[in-house]
Parts: C-alpha cells; structure tokens; sequence
C-alpha cells in the first residue's frame, strides 16, 4: 500500500472505524465518517487515515518470506500478559534461541524465560516459556535488533547440520534480511560440508555483489547529505574486482560526477578571475566578496551563481554587468536579476551592517546600524530580505562550548561545564539556554541542514537523547556515526526540567526552555528553518507533542516514542492538521492498553486532513524502540514533510500563557476563562480552548478574532498582502487603515528575536 507522502506499507489490512477502546467510544455513523486503516506486518500495527493517507487502492502482493519454527515450551494455560511493566533486565539468547526478561509488576519484579517460536527476516515472535507460574505472551521484536552472531550460534544448535535443505534455509533467511556477510559465511560453510553444492560457489559473487549495493547506497546517501568527501573515499576504496561490470560502472559513473562537479565549480571560479582582471578598480567590497566566493563555493553553494553561469562568456554583456551577477546572486541567491556592479557592491556592506545588527546585543549599536543603512545604495528591503536568507550564522560559539574529542560538537549554558577537558567556560554576560549540539560530518555554514529538537525525559542527560539519534562516537573518527549524521541532520537536546523533575508539567517554563535552545542553535549553526523537526522519548515525547501543537507554525513534523496525552493535548487537536506526526508506542504498555487509556484523544488526531500514523509494536510495553529508527528516517526525509505554508486562514486554538503567536498573529493577554494554568489544572472546574480565528482577504483587507483584547499582525509579502497598497485591519467593529512605511527595523527585528532567516515578517501592526 502506498501512502501519499511515496512511503510504502505492507502487511494484512483491516479497516477499523474508531481508535478509542476505552468503551466511551461514540458508535455507529460518526464512528463509520472517520475510517481508519490498519496495517499488520507481523512487527507492527500501524493506523493512518485511509481517505486522508492512502494514494490508491492498496495492492494484493505476494509474500516471499520463509519462516523458520523453533519448538520451545510454551504453555498450555497460564495469565495472559496484556499490559506489560517497565522492562528491567533483558540477557541475550543462548543457542537455543532462549532468554530472560524480567518486568516490573505490582507485586515486584517478575522474571520470565522467553523462546523465539517464529522467525523471518522482518521479526522474530517471542513467546513466554512454561514455568511457575506460566504466562501467556506473544511479543514481537525486529529481525535487524538481533546480531546477525547470535542467530548463527542459535542456528548451529537448532537446525541439523547435516540437513541440506535446513541450511540453506538459513542462507536463505540471512539474504532475505539482508545480513550478506552472515549469509556469505553460512553459504561458504554448506559448501565445503556439501561437495555437491560446487556448483553454487557463483552464489557468494551474487552476496558481495549484495553488500556492494549496500555501500554505493551509503554513500549515494551520504552525497546527498552533503559528505561528498564520505562519498568519494568510498567510492575510490570500493574493491572494484570483487563485484561485476555493471556495479564497476555504477561506480565510475558515481566518481565521473564528482569529478564533474568538481570541475564545473573550478571552471565558474576560472571564469569569474578572468572577468574581474578586466575591471579596472573593482573597489574593496568587489574584491573582498570575490575572495569569499573562491573559498566557499562547492556543490552545496553553485547554485547562486546559476545567473552567472547563464553569461559567463558572454560577448554581448559586459564584464561588470557578469560580475555583478555573480555578486548579487552570491549574496542573495539565484533569480535576483542585479547586473549593476555597483549596486552589488554595496549589498555587500548591506550584508555585514545586517548581519552585525542580527548579532549584537546592543541595543544603542543596532539604532546606529539602522542610520547607517538608509544611506546605503541597496538597503532597499527587498534586497535585506534575501540578503538575510543566505545569510552565513550571525553569531560564533561560546568560547569552551566546544568538544575537544568529538567533532562539531558542542555545549551550551550549564552543560558546557562538561567539556572534555575539564575546564570550566568562562561565565556569561547573558544567560544562554542549556543544551547540546551536534553537527553533521562536513558540516558546512553555507549550506542549509534540516534540524532535529529531541527531548528526554526531565531526568535523563540530553546527551543520552542525542547517542539515540545520533549515535555513538566512533573513537577512531572523531564523530559520531548514527542516523542522523548519516542523514545530514543537525540534532539539538535541550536540558528542558529541574533536575529533581520526573513528569512534564505543560507549563509555559518548559516551552521556552525548549524554544530558547532552538532559537540559539538557530543563531550559530545553518539550520533550514523550513525543516525543524521536534521530537522525544517518554515525558519528553508528551513534551514534544504538547510544543508541536503549541507553536504549530514552527515545525515540519513531530515523532513521539511513549507519550502519554494530556491536558492541553487533549484540546489542542485542531491544531494537528498543521503538523505531520509519527507516534511509536508498544501495544501492551501500561497501565491500560494504549487505545484505551488514550484512544480518544488519537481519534481526534486522526482526521482526513491530518498526517498522522500511530505505530504499535505487538506485545510490547514501553521501550526506546530503537529498531524503528531507519522508518523514522524514511519519513523524516518525505520530500513534503516540510514546515506549512503560512496560511491566509487561520483557525487554531489556544488556553495556556505562551500559546499566543501564530503565524502571523500574536495575540496579547489570554482572557481569563481560557487562561489555564497547567499546574493547577485538575482544579479548574470547566476546561475550554479559546478560538483564534484570522482571515487575510481580497482588497488588503485582513480580519482577526480571538481570546484577547490585544493582538499584533506580522505582514510579508507572500501571504496574499500588496504592501505598496494601504491594509484594512477589521478587529471588532472599528477598522484600521495602515501605510507601510518600507522601514528595516520591523524585518532585523523580528530576525532577531526569532531567528527565522526563511520567513522574516516585513511589517508589524498592532491592534489596538
């Protein structure tokens, strides 16, 4: 079945009408208006909404999968598990394919011996084994979560070696869950047992040829990611004698491209010295720019000078008209058109006033800059607005942020205490937010790089949080090697709690602990502010939820593991629709079952016009779920899965102080009947959302309603407003006529507040 966003799911496909078990569920007809589809890969129960999800009719698919049955003791009778404890212990399996678990319960810790019953190369089905007392549990774990070692020694004890067809079932087994290596050496061995299996020593050229294709992906991946140095080492060790012709030549493809781009940068670099030794005094600013060019241009930044390249020797346009494009596209990307060099030059001087105004804390030193601007050919602020695009980040870090062992890493406030050297920072005139940092390998300040927010549980260290995204470090390399680094991903954990905190309070504290650390990460590292992603584990899952629909104008998505939805959670639904969510959570976690205890609440998420899919791992309670990881990526990194474009209508809802700013508009203090606050939310007697309604209509004519008395309205040109025209603002009965006055003060500071150099607001009206 294939979704919308292009992912694929397979399994067995139930439609079910409603999420919530609880019971309390409504029934028939409104049940039935909200159909849910249901996807079992024997792994996993995953819900999306059909209408709202699927791209099609789903298409029946043979399955070519082999299972493999492992007789074990399982039990004739005994309690079912249904909701299964905090897991405490879990050994390894021995040979036979056995392992102990213990979980808590109610009456103390239990110890239960589990055997895998079933196993093909999506998972492996555990069962509880017979026992005093026995249980009964059927629990499902991911193939790949199994070393490829351990199911090798359980093999060599459970299947007859001297059966032929048993073990090339296992070779079989190891293909199909593409563990080539382990497949290779399984396929070697049969041989030399069975000399009449000669004829199949062709087969191991097929399983490198396997892990071949497994490499060029990496590194197809990584050249994406923007580590084409990563790319091309492999690309130049890859043992080309080893594999065929048509993989040699994928790889001479691979490398010819590298070269070619390699190249075409050098040419335009060729180019661009040609035509500046023919301006007589190109002026400081020209020459300085041009420097900064030849150092930064590569593959991630040539596409500035696609205008350049267009007239790149081109007779019949002069040389400081080329020049100028090249400049003016450096500076403010492709598309800007600006051929007279003097004008490029001074963007240039335009681009260090703003980015020294987005930097300083100054408040006198910014009203200066803001003077000396107007007297600048080419601080019109069309110009600024791209200027502040390509905009390099305004501010270093802080000295002793950095990890002297682990590269691109930093940290920032009160964890960089923890540096590796020992020694402590130097304090700080301004209080900086507290949070780790991770930045992908070949990281590059010109180049944009999607972000991930990840939140642990209050109690837990952020860079315990970051290992699960980003990986271990590897000794040898100096950085880490996870998923996110992998996918070029710059990965941000705040330090969110108090250090004795062990639940999510939903107080506007936390939100800005979070929304602090973001907007600091935003200020000194190159994060694409249309590819923030927020995220969690635990508490800092429910936290994560809770912000996403707070500030649904900031994210392009959000993956929770082991939420637990409340409070606001439960009233915020509306604004789901803005927010792609991917929820992970096991089947049997506690106390009741999650559809139970919370299948209201997804009902409510669960609309025709929401992205949301809810995965449930079978027979599982609440884990990291560590092995869902590659999923997660693959959805991350959906072409559409992006941050909404604003929206000239706005319909959302808010009841907490901090819940005010959306989109373009900010609204000032709540009215006190949806002013809750979070901590004393169990004794407010009646719980109600505050509508926000905003409409931006024909004729400049824009319309705002909501729980307030006071709002702000933030303007730019791309939501449907001509600002060269006079703006009609209609809140209550009187309306408001308002010129804009093409000022640069509105724009650099709204820039630098939020640090959103993709959608600065251009105008500011406030009402009343």
């Amino acid at each position: 079945m294939i979704l919308k966003s292009g992912l694929a799911l397979q399994g067995f496909l139930v439609d079910v009408p409603a999420m919530n078990q609880s019971g309390f569920q409504a029934g028939g007809a409104q049940s039935l208006s909200r159909p849910i589809l249901l996807v079992d890969d024997g792994l996993r129960r995953v819900y999306v909404h059909r209408r709202g999800m699927v791209a099609g009719e789903p298409q029946d698919v043979r399955s070519v999968e082999r299972t493999i049955e492992f007789k074990q003791r399982s039990p004739v009778s005994g309690d079912e598990i249904q909701v299964v404890g905090d897991i405490l212990s879990v050994s390894d399996f021995n040979e036979y394919a056995r392992r102990y678990i213990t979980i808590r319960s109610h009456d103390g810790p239990i110890e239960i011996v589990q055997g895998i019953t079933e196993l093909n190369a999506r998972y492996a089905k555990l069962e509880a084994l017979k026992s005093k007392p026995s249980y009964k549990w059927d629990m499902r774990v991911s193939t790949r979560s199994i070393r490829p070692e351990t199911f090798q020694r359980i093999f060599r004890q459970r299947i007859d070696q001297n059966d032929l067809d048993a073990r090339l079932m296992v070779v079989r087994f190891f293909m199909e869950s593409e563990r080539y290596r382990a497949a290779e050496d399984e396929l070697t061995r049969a041989i030399r047992t069975f000399p009449e299996l000669e004829d199949m020593k062709s087969q191991l050229s097929t399983l490198v040829a396997f892990q071949g294709e497994r490499l060029l992906d990496e590194a197809e991946r990584r050249g994406r990611a923007g580590q084409p140095a990563f790319a091309r080492q492999v690309y130049s060790n890859f043992p080309m004698d080893a594999v065929g012709r048509q993989m040699r030549e994928r790889v001479k493809i691979a490398i010819e491209e590298l070269d070619a781009s390699d190249q075409g940068v050098a040419d335009l670099l060729q180019s661009l010295r040609q035509d500046l030794s023919q301006i007589a005094d190109p002026g400081p600013n020209v020459e300085r720019v041009i420097k900064e060019i030849e150092t930064g241009l590569s593959a991630s930044t040539v596409a500035r000078l696609n205008d350049y390249a267009r007239f790149k020797g081109a007779v019949n346009t002069p040389v400081e008209n080329r020049v100028a494009l090249a400049i003016a596209g450096w500076l403010m990307g492709p598309g800007s058109g600006e051929q007279n060099l003097v004008v490029a030059g001074s963007l240039v001087q335009v681009r260090d006033l703003v980015a020294e105004y987005l930097g300083s804390a100054n408040l006198v030193r910014r009203q200066e800059i803001l003077e000396e601007l107007k007297g600048i050919e080419g601080s019109q602020i069309e110009y600024v607005a791209k200027l502040i695009e390509f905009l390099e980040p305004v501010k270093d870090w802080p000295e002793g942020a950095a990890d002297g062992k682990i590269a691109g890493y930093y940290r920032i406030g009160k964890l960089a205490e923890a540096n590796a050297d020992g020694d402590a920072p130097e304090p700080m005139l301004t209080e900086q937010p507290d949070y780790v940092i991770q930045l992908p390998p070949e990281y590059d300040p010109r180049r944009e790089y999607p972000c991930l927010v990840v939140l642990p549980p209050p109690n837990a260290h952020p860079e315990l949080e970051m290992t699960w995204w980003a990986g271990e470090v590897d000794a040898a390399m100096g950085y880490r090697t996870g998923h996110a680094m992998r996918n070029g991903y710059i990965v941000v954990s705040p330090k969110w709690g108090r250090p004795t905190q062990h639940a999510y309070e939903f107080t506007p504290r936390e939100h800005d602990n979070v929304l602090r650390a973001l907007r600091h990460a935003m200020r000194h590292a190159s994060i694409d502010a249309d590819r923030v992603f927020i995220a969690g584990h635990g508490e800092g899952a429910t936290a994560a939820w809770d912000i996403a629909l707070s500030h649904p104008d900031l994210w392009a998505g959000l993956v929770c593991v082991n939420a637990e939805p409340s409070k606001t959670i439960a009233h915020y639904y509306p604004n789901a629709r803005h927010v792609p969510m991917y929820l992970v959570m096991g089947e049997a976690s506690g106390p009741k079952p999650p559809l139970v205890r919370m299948g209201a609440v997804l009902d409510n998420h669960m609309e025709v016009r929401n992205d949301v899919t809810v995965v449930m791992y079978r027979g599982r309670g609440r884990e990291d779920f560590y092995e869902e990881i590659p999923e997660l990526f693959d959805w991350l990194n959906v072409p559409t899965h992006v941050r909404k474009e604003i929206p000239t209508e706005l319909d959302a809802v808010t009841m907490r102080k901090g819940d005010q700013f959306f989109w373009w508009l900010e609204l000032g203090p709540l009215k006190p009947a949806v002013d809750i606050n979070p901590i004393l939310w169990d004794q407010e007697p009646r719980k109600r959302s505050g509508k926000i309604d905003g409409l931006i209509g024909g004729g400049n004519q824009i319309r705002v309603n909501g729980p307030s008395d006071s709002y702000v309205v933030w303007l730019r040109p791309d939501m449907g407003v001509d600002l060269s025209k006079q703006i009609v603002l209609r809140s209550g009965s009187s309306p408001q006529h308002i010129d804009f006055d093409r000022g640069l003060e509105t724009i650099l500071e709204d820039t630098r507040r939020r640090a959103d150099r993709k959608r600065p607001y251009w105008m500011r009206i406030s009402v009343p």
